[in-house]
């Protein structure tokens, strides 16, 4: 446990003085602004001004500084930390557990950051035509989806030591998905089907089976995700 907490103060340390932590915050701080205001004198829709602010900016914006925080969050150091595993002052699941813990946990406080505030903002001063509970939906499976997307980035980092081939494949494997399932109709299993319909969700108009079909999916693929990173660390040679 010590050992845990060790490198999880460490990580969570270096992420906040990460210079992908500095872009982000304002990239993603600066439109949401932007937005609340024209909401604000152009009585838009809050929940076409949700679905935009997440489609165009906060996702792709997040999706990158995500798979780059990342793809190389267990490979990149794992031979920093080699030698502790050896004699076995840390084991590689405390490694691991940490690493879970630190980047997941770092981009949900960033995304809560900006899109709590922003969401508040939207349903005071926009054209209300949302629900509460599809509020509370829509922001957890955005939430899902980026955890999704981190818990995937950690296992192709625990498969590939080359980081910018981590992030690439990271990138155009959810992309082409969510675009391949969308095509073939099934929504329900597509990244970029739930988006899409995001501001149908924050509206409570998306068929509740649907919902719990998509929290089921990409709930099981992050746990999926996590575990296989488990797997593939523990049977390479450090």
């Amino acid at each position: 446990m010590q050992a845990f907490l060790a490198i999880l103060r460490y990580d969570i340390g270096q992420l906040t003085r990460s210079w992908v932590t500095r872009i982000w915050l304002p990239l993603l701080a600066a439109p949401a602004l932007f937005l609340v205001v024209v909401a604000a004198n152009e009585g838009e829709l809050a929940s076409e001004t949700i679905g935009i602010f997440v489609a165009a900016v906060l996702m792709p914006i997040s999706a990158l500084a995500i798979a780059v925080l990342t793809a190389g969050a267990i490979s990149g150091e794992a031979a920093i930390i080699a030698d502790g595993i050896l004699s076995r002052s840390v084991t590689r699941t405390e490694f691991v557990w940490a690493k879970v813990a630190a980047r997941l946990g770092f981009a949900l406080a960033v995304y809560l950051l900006v899109m709590l505030p922003f969401v508040y903002l939207i349903l005071r001063y926009a054209a209300p035509d949302t629900t509460l509970g599809g509020v509370v939906v829509g922001v957890f499976l955005v939430a899902l989806l980026l955890m999704f997307l981190g818990a995937l980035g950690l296992t192709l980092s625990s498969l590939m030591t080359n980081v910018l081939l981590a992030v690439l494949s990271l990138l155009l494997l959810v992309v082409l998905s969510g675009v391949i399932l969308q095509f073939l109709g099934l929504e329900w299993m597509s990244t970029t089907s739930v988006l899409a319909r995001l501001p149908q969700t924050l509206r409570g108009h998306t068929p509740a089976w649907d919902i719990v079909r998509e929290i089921g999916v990409f709930s099981g693929l992050t746990a999926a995700a996590i575990f296989a990173s488990f797997f593939i660390f523990r049977n390479r040679d450090l």
